[in-house]
């Protein structure tokens, strides 16, 4: 089965934020480092879904670093799409590549990183990875599961009833060296026929929205233009305090035309036709040819030719019909009658016969 992903795409700074630390891979493309998000929804078509991958990814650090970690990060992978596009894609190749660049540039004693969440189109699966807090969510029938995995210390929280406003902090993103921690990004694969919607976003938008709010608008048989724009209007009326980015990604079969139906189905049609039209043809009364002008005298004939599934009746013995002719036997008047299974008259007339002299 071949599928066609509808997308739509929107970053956005927020409220309070004076710059956008988020960034996306959607259609091939990157956000600049030094951005203002996307005011204007990007939308696309992905008509050839193999190795499609869309991204969202939330830096964090300060003075411009976290804009820097996020767009290192989704610069790194569209060069890593580019490099290999006859191999398999590899993320923990990818994720290790992008987290040396981010260390790299990392200040000594400083923190400078992004979250990253991810959905790759396969032809015969989607897959999905994330590090951090950035979500992954399928919709299916009106009903939105959570795919990613929150890399947080919300569970240590509950654990040790900690009743504190401070948000759980992150513990796994890029822009962890080596010798601190290994990189363990959570990593699913799933059929196509389980969601019908995704949604990859950043906590922009789930610090916002509870995930019941998120389900309503996703369940909306809108298109994913219009469910980007409410998702990200909603976020904002109820704060919108930190960077918003938003991908939803609508599955939809590919109608493909199957030529050797259509072709059977045209050639039963044509003969439907002919047969119909022979059959009318050949039911359809039509005189083709009489040549009587007057009364004739016994003896004489003349040519009298007719077509359809009729029945000719003569009203005495005066005159018959053969080989296409009508020939005088008697003198007098005869009247022809045809009809057809009805018994509907369909042609009449009267033949007057003189003696032969």
């Amino acid at each position: 089965m071949k599928y066609i992903i509808n997308g739509a795409c929107k970053s956005v700074i927020g409220n309070i934020r004076e710059n956008n630390e988020d960034n996306y891979y959607f259609d091939f493309k990157t956000l600049k480092e030094d951005n203002e998000g996307n005011n204007k929804i990007k939308v696309t078509q992905f008509e050839n879904v193999d190795n499609v991958i869309c991204s969202v990814f939330d830096g964090m650090g300060g003075e411009a670093k976290g804009e820097r970690a996020s767009y290192l990060a989704s610069m790194t992978l569209k060069e890593y799409i580019q490099k290999n596009t006859n191999k398999e894609f590899n993320w923990e190749e990818y994720i290790e590549l992008s987290n040396e660049k981010i260390c790299e540039e990392m200040p000594q004693n400083k923190r400078m990183g992004t979250t990253l969440a991810t959905v790759q189109f396969l032809e015969n699966e989607i897959n999905i990875c994330n590090l951090g807090d950035s979500r992954i969510y399928g919709l299916k029938n009106k009903t939105i599961e959570q795919l990613s995995q929150d890399h947080t210390d919300a569970k240590l929280h509950e654990k040790l009833n900690l009743n504190t406003k401070s948000k759980p902090r992150l513990t796994q993103h890029l822009g962890i060296r080596k010798e601190e921690m290994v990189l363990k990004p959570y990593i699913n694969k799933y059929d196509y026929n389980r969601f019908n919607k995704i949604l990859i976003c950043t906590d922009g938008l789930t610090d916002m929205l509870e995930d019941k709010e998120i389900e309503q608008i996703m369940s909306k048989r809108i298109s994913a233009k219009d469910i980007v724009n409410e998702l990200v209007e909603k976020a904002l009326e109820k704060g919108g305090t930190d960077n918003i980015t938003v991908i939803v990604l609508e599955i939809k079969k590919e109608k493909k035309i199957n030529y050797k139906k259509v072709v059977l189905l045209v050639v039963i049609v044509i003969a439907m036709l002919i047969i119909i039209f022979v059959t009318i043809s050949n039911n359809s009364f039509r005189i083709i040819k009489d040549e009587y002008s007057g009364p004739i005298m016994v003896g004489q004939s003349y040519n009298f030719e007719y077509k359809g599934n009729v029945s000719i009746e003569f009203s005495n013995n005066n005159v018959e019909y053969k080989d296409r002719k009508i020939t005088a036997i008697n003198e007098g008047t005869t009247t022809i009658t045809i009809t057809d299974k009805n018994g509907k008259t369909l042609y009449t007339k009267t033949i007057k016969v003189f003696p032969n002299q």
